[in-house]
């Protein structure tokens, strides 16, 4: 049995850790700690760019050429002049809201841009949310876009996701091309073998209280709620180690006995 590196005396027993199960506990609870900690950073950070976002929301829209000029476009309100392509929409299937199952509709718009516009010819439009009707549904009935003018919020990819991009299978059916997950880049990337070579971003439309399309978007994808749950079991899992360490060397004393009474 190992040699404890120290004693302290508690009533009836005492505690005395050895020295392998004391490393580990010294290296191990700073890193829950920490990883705590760091869960409240997170956080906070995210607390700051909701703020960010929602005074972006509130504010005027601007040209699409004067948004692009900013430090930082992502989220800012803009106004497109240009006209839609018609008899063409991108559909991601599997998109979840409030618990039912719907499609992310996408879609094409040509921008009123010159040579020496830095605007792109073309851009992704999102058009929003609709609902999976039945189980035997492929794509939906999808509203014709024939809009005349093009108004919401700018949205930029948050980096490709590797594995819809490297499993991404489309199917045609008419004026409409399914896929099974969301990754912009796949989409852009698609828009692009139809003939459409698009801008890095997507102008997420405007809300709509006469649309069928619903145009609800989440301002960060993990609000600083997740992160505080996430922080509250990494300290938690700290103080599970901190009394598992104290009752595991706890000892009961010996008592010595005399020999003959």
């Amino acid at each position: 049995m190992s040699k404890p590196l120290f004693k302290i005396s508690i009533g009836s027993r005492s505690f005395a850790p050895t020295l392998i199960p004391a490393i580990a506990f010294l290296l191990l609870l700073p890193v829950l700690l920490r990883l705590g900690i760091w869960q409240l950073d997170r956080a906070e950070e995210k607390r700051q760019l909701i703020a960010n976002l929602q005074a972006k929301s509130n504010q005027p829209s601007i040209a699409l050429e004067q948004a692009l000029q900013l430090e930082q476009p992502d989220q800012t309100k803009v106004e497109v002049a240009g006209q839609a392509v018609p008899n063409l929409h991108l559909v991601v299937d599997n998109q979840k809201r409030d618990g039912r199952l719907g499609y992310e509709v996408f879609a094409l718009w040509q921008t009123d841009s010159d040579k020496s516009s830095q605007q792109p010819n073309y851009i992704l439009v999102s058009r929003g949310w609709l609902p999976r009707q039945d189980f035997y549904e492929k794509v939906p009935k999808i509203p014709p876009f024939e809009d005349q003018s093009l108004e919401g919020q700018l949205y930029f990819s948050k980096g490709s996701n590797q594995v819809v991009a490297q499993n991404a299978q489309w199917q045609k059916f008419d004026d409409a091309w399914l896929i099974g997950q969301f990754d912009l880049e796949t989409i852009a990337e698609k828009a692009g073998e139809i003939g459409y070579h698009t801008a890095p971003f997507v102008v997420r439309q405007q809300a709509d209280p006469n649309s069928p399309f619903v145009r609800q978007w989440e301002l960060v994808a993990s609000p600083p709620e997740k992160h505080i749950a996430y922080a509250i079991q990494w300290f938690g899992m700290a103080l599970v180690l901190i009394i598992l360490f104290i009752v595991l060397n706890l000892k009961r004393e010996r008592q010595d006995e005399s020999a003959n009474g």
